[in-house]
């Protein structure tokens, strides 16, 4: 409650009123009435103020209303319909519904979801998930559990089958060089069918294939090489058995996909190197145009600088800033070890040099410190605002043992990300984070004291499920650990609550695909039932014993810090270093583009360099051990990367002969394409042309070397072109049919038929291929697996057509508080007093007089 005045420039005239009652008392008048007349004129101006008090009240009513979000969008027609109309009718008696319909060809479930979630209102998803346009599902979802808005879910069953098809790859090639592609076909049920399909380069056939398949997704591995400059198109084709059918294969226009690729000449390198007859140099002869030279001093024209095992004495400071300032304005460069460079010879090393301040590296040995992907699980349930006995909350105790822990040296290497559980689990910090360097360390300390309880009770079983997928998403040969920090309020509620066997399930599950588990348990002052069995025991230590990890179980009292050890015994970790001395290797960051769709390599290391990354730059490849062996960063507007292996030659041992041979080549491969980066720097406009989709824009980027934008044409219709930086441009661009469609100069026809690359100038570009292929309404169908699990990770229920008329009642009915403002004005009663004090007093003044 708040008090104040309506009028508050009116209580100016107590000042007069105090001059007056001083004036009274100085004049000997009488004090009984200067009281009695000064406070009936402060009553009468505080009247005059009016004053009021206002009071916020929450009054809490209980009530059940229903939006039905009807998606009856182009990829539903694959579903069961009529499911929402059928709930309508069976319930709007028993329940106030509204149903509101999302239909065409986009997609915009998370935004409906959004816009009609609200603390009183239930919001029912009839929907196959597929979202294509605005918010994620999993955003949408997120934000509603955030502020405690009901979302449910009912996935009508799939009955119509469908293929269709997608291409993956690259949109610009370098000539003479290996294109590798992957062909996605996606079906809408699991069940069994047979198709064929043909592949044109050109409109040359390059593949043909029968496939018979039982899974959702079906990839299949496209390699071409490109001979001739200019734009060429790949398209893809499928051919189910008797497509005539609807029933077989229900959408025809999304059997066919086309992808236009631009291949230029092979960028200019300068390769300086002892051994030109390499591994290294032959991949480099095969996809640049290789120019050898001993100096520095002339770069204008190169894309990239490749220097391969060179001592630090070989390369002065004047080649190093010459190099320092080709890098900032744009340039490439990839420096590759061996035995005479970055940590060789030992006298005379990169170390403290002018040369290694451009490198992304140090030249010294890295430390194994972890090299983990760990997820911090945090328990948040109201049960932890309890008080610890020690001035605080046990809550307090969760969030500074887990700030504790990412300060420990043994996470100094490890990726981590924080989630949080209650009634389920949350991701706070939106995947992993990098912990080497220290500024993700503050921020995740930061975020991690802004943590406050969520849910109304505590769900491990969803923490884990959270876990499982985040940890899912990374690289799998890569160590895992989930740390458990909790008050340990895990156990079941009552009589046929089964939540702590589910949680042990899930929890065996983790262990035994090969992620360790740990269980900080802040043993509360007060335990109860979910904490502790009939029989004394701890459910959080019942929990550890089961999946047979006890040694991982830590309780501690309020007040103390946890040491969580990740390292094994001694005679383990030793056996350890053994089986991966050679040099085995793993993805560290499966993310980057030199990484991405890379899921292992497979042969090891002979040997390799030993340096430590520099807290700016990314670790992508790096030993079993933790040596990094491919580490990035970007200096100013260009890019350097470190190979810290040889270049799989030596007049002794090769350490990395493998690397440079195989499908493992193709991580050296890209990382050099990631240094060159713009293979199009000649040309005078350059375009990044993404692959289109029919009435959905796109957008198209452009840079020019020219001032002023540029005049462009999509097909016939002049482009309507955006800056967004120096040189930089943007335009949206909107497809209305299927096929090859052309960016040019001039306005110009679209050629369905044989590209002819030998009238593509690349010196004087005419026109560029843009491709345009079905939306994503058609590409992706059949019920999106996300959406069953994004709804279970924040609090939903998911229904099904036979159970959701027994329990959407009940689940629907929410207890919701809104606030209202009472305000109360005291100035009639201020006026009534003053007038009774007046009364009152001149009546007795009156009667006293007479009696005298």
């Amino acid at each position: 409650m708040s008090f104040d005045f309506l009028y508050k420039t009116e209580l100016m005239l107590l000042i007069p009123l105090a001059i007056f009652v001083l004036m009274g008392l100085r004049k000997k008048a009488s004090k009984k009435h200067l009281f009695f007349h000064a406070l009936v004129a402060f009553l009468l101006i505080l009247a005059l103020a009016a004053p009021y008090s206002a009071e916020i009240t929450s009054p809490k009513t209980n009530q059940s209303r229903i939006t039905i979000i009807s998606d009856e969008s182009t990829s539903m027609e694959l579903l069961q319909k009529g499911i929402p109309e059928n709930i309508s009718e069976k319930l709007n008696s028993k329940v106030p519904i509204t149903v509101t319909t999302i239909s065409g060809s986009h997609t915009s479930l998370g935004d409906t979801i959004i816009q009609q979630a609200s603390p009183d209102n239930y919001v029912l998803a009839v929907s196959d998930g597929q979202s294509n346009s605005g918010t994620s599902i999993e955003d949408a979802l997120s934000y509603c559990y955030k502020n405690n808005f009901p979302v449910a879910g009912l996935i009508p069953p799939t009955l119509k089958e469908d293929l269709s098809l997608e291409i993956e790859g690259e949109n610009e090639l370098v000539i003479d060089n290996e294109a590798f592609f992957n062909l996605n076909i996606r079906k809408s049920t699991e069940n069994k069918m047979s198709y064929q399909v043909r592949v044109t380069v050109d409109n040359q056939q390059v593949m043909e294939k029968e496939i018979t398949q039982t899974g959702r997704l079906e990839s299949i591995n496209l390699n071409y090489t490109f001979k001739t400059l200019g734009p060429h198109t790949v398209k893809a084709t499928l051919h189910p058995a008797s497509i005539s059918v609807k029933s077989l294969d229900y959408f025809e226009n999304n059997n066919q996909y086309m992808k236009c690729v631009y291949v230029t000449p092979k960028p200019k390198v300068l390769f300086v190197t002892n051994e030109p007859d390499s591994p290294l140099a032959n991949i480099l002869n095969k996809v640049y145009d290789v120019h050898s030279a001993r100096s520095y001093d002339s770069l204008e024209g190169i894309d990239a600088v490749i220097i391969d095992n060179q001592a630090a004495s070989t390369i002065s400071n004047s080649e190093v800033e010459a190099l320092r300032k080709y890098i900032i304005n744009g340039g490439g460069l990839i420096v590759v070890g061996g035995d005479a460079s970055f940590d060789y010879p030992a006298q005379n090393t990169y170390q403290n040099t002018k040369f290694e301040e451009v490198l992304p590296v140090i030249s010294k040995p890295s430390s194994w410190r972890g090299g983990r992907n760990i997820v911090l699980m945090l328990d948040v349930s109201p049960s932890t605002l309890q008080s610890n006995n020690i001035g605080g909350r046990v809550l307090d105790d969760i969030l500074s043992n887990a700030i504790v822990l990412l300060e420990s040296s043994l996470l100094k290497d490890a990726r981590v990300d924080v989630i949080t559980f209650g009634s389920k689990g949350q991701d706070i910090t939106n995947g992993f984070v990098d912990m080497s360097k220290e500024s993700n360390r503050l921020w995740l300390g930061s975020e991690i004291s802004k943590i406050n309880p969520s849910g109304d009770s505590t769900s491990l079983e969803q923490g884990l499920l959270t876990a499982r997928r985040l940890l899912e998403t990374q690289n799998r040969s890569a160590e895992a650990e989930v740390v458990i920090v909790s008050d340990g309020g895990i156990g079941n509620i009552g009589g046929g609550d089964n939540r702590f066997e589910r949680a042990v399930n899930c929890a065996a599950s983790l262990h035994e695909s090969g992620i360790g588990i740990h269980f900080v348990h802040i043993h509360a002052p007060k335990t109860d039932s979910r904490e502790v069995t009939p029989n004394g025991k701890y459910y959080t230590e019942i929990l550890m014993e089961n999946i047979n990890l006890p040694k991982n179980y830590n309780r501690i009292e309020p007040g103390q810090r946890v040491n969580v050890s990740f390292s094994e015994k001694q005679e383990e970790s030793k056996n350890k270093e053994e089986n991966y001395s050679s040099g085995s290797l793993t993805i560290y960051d499966p993310k980057h583009f030199i990484t991405r769709d890379i899921s292992e390599i497979n042969h090891d290391l002979l040997g390799y360099n030993e340096v430590t990354p520099k807290p700016e730059a990314n670790r992508l490849v790096i030993t079993r051990l933790g040596k990094p062996v491919i580490t990035v960063w970007r200096l100013g507007l260009g890019r350097v990367a470190a190979i810290t292996t040889d270049n799989g030659y030596s007049h002794g041992i090769p350490w990395a002969s493998s690397l440079y041979s195989g499908n493992d080549s193709l991580i050296v491969t890209r990382t050099l394409n990631w240094a060159v980066a713009d293979t199009e720097t000649s040309e005078n406009i350059q375009l990044k042309v993404p692959d289109l989709k029919v009435n959905q824009p796109g957008r198209i980027l452009i840079t020019t070397k020219k001032g002023g934008a540029p005049e462009l044409y999509f097909d016939k219709k002049r482009m309507e072109i955006t800056p967004i930086g120096n040189s930089m441009y943007e335009s949206y661009v909107t497809p209305e049919a299927f096929g090859l469609h052309k960016i040019s100069e001039k306005p110009v026809s679209v050629n369905q038929g044989k590209n002819k690359p030998e009238t593509f100038g690349v010196d004087n570009v005419s026109w560029r291929p843009a491709s345009a292929n079905c939306p994503d309404e058609y590409t992706y169908i059949g019920e999106n697996p996300l959406f069953r699990t994004a709804l279970l990770e924040n609090g939903g229920k998911i229904y099904t057509p036979g159970d959701i008329y027994s329990r959407i009642t009940t689940d629907s009915l929410t207890s919701t508080e809104k606030k209202a403002m009472t305000k109360v004005a005291y100035a009639k009663y201020i006026l009534v007093l003053a007038f009774l004090i007046y009364l009152i007093y001149t009546v007795y003044h009156t009667y006293k007089t007479r009696m005298k």
